[in-house]
């Protein structure tokens, strides 16, 4: 059996006083997000727009030449475009809370998608 959103990668962030370790960070994304040409779009939206992404992929559509640069250049998919160990652990820390805790993508989504 898999063991869920094990966080243990890269820099912390203070969220209700626990310190969660941040797959992947914001620094990560707002270089991709440059490196992209995406000036008007900052992490937080970025984020959701990374699960989105990675979400179409893996259910086996296409995204157009830059959004699959940016979603590429973090590293969460296979070649076959399924999840890969990172992905998986992305998408479970973006999408799975506790029973009385909501996840991340839906602050998000309340914020950037209407």
């Amino acid at each position: 059996m898999q063991k869920f959103c094990n966080y243990k990668k890269q820099s912390q962030i203070n969220r209700g006083g626990f310190k969660v370790k941040e797959l992947i960070t914001t620094d990560e994304i707002i270089n991709a997000l440059k490196e992209y040409r995406w000036d008007g779009v900052n992490a937080d939206e970025g984020r959701l727009m990374l699960l989105e992404l990675i979400s179409k992929a893996a259910a086996g559509s296409y995204n157009s030449h830059t959004e699959e640069g940016f979603m590429n250049s973090f590293g969460l998919l296979k070649r076959d475009r399924t999840l890969n160990k990172k992905g998986r652990k992305f998408v479970c820390d973006m999408v799975y809370a506790s029973s009385n805790k909501r996840p991340k993508c839906f602050a998000l989504m309340e914020h950037y998608r209407d």
